[in-house]
């Protein structure tokens, strides 16, 4: 009697673990890997004006987009991170240490940098909802709103 139940009960544990990582699987319907050619317009015209000798190494469609609203992950050839919503319009840029295309910051905020920061370069750009914070070639993190205006040093 006590080997049923002890079959039993081993088989009823294994019936939930199995079930819980078939649930686990789910997950992964959280993002895709897509093509270029599935990016929206804005995305594959940015990418080719601003980094015109780049390839795309990886591109990810997330399900769900992020609190950012970004729903595309682009992963480019020159390192370059850029993540854009899902219209195809950037809302950050990552440059891994690279200084990010100067077109691509807003003229107050370039200005900011130039006259409190001139050995320095934008390494990173992250469009907000409510403000745009940028990452200096020395790591420093600095906050503008939405007019470019400086509201604070981030740490």
């Amino acid at each position: 009697m006590k080997k049923i139940i002890l079959s039993g009960f081993i088989a009823l544990t294994l019936l939930f673990s199995a079930t819980s990582c078939s649930s686990d699987d789910d997950n992964n319907d959280y993002e895709s890997i897509i093509s270029a050619k599935d990016l929206p317009q804005p995305a594959t015209t940015f990418v080719t004006s601003y980094f015109p000798t780049a390839t795309y190494k990886l591109i990810k469609k997330q399900n769900i987009p992020d609190s950012d609203g970004s729903v595309y992950d682009v992963s480019l050839s020159n390192n370059f991170e850029i993540d854009f919503d899902v219209n195809g319009n950037w809302v950050d840029i990552d440059g891994n240490n690279q200084a990010i295309p100067v077109e691509l910051i807003p003229e107050k905020i370039n200005t900011y940098v130039k006259e409190n920061y001139p050995s320095q370069s934008v390494t990173s750009i992250d469009n907000e909802k409510t403000h745009i914070e940028i990452e200096l070639s020395n790591n420093l993190e600095l906050v503008f709103d939405l007019e470019g205006n400086f509201i604070r040093i981030d740490k």
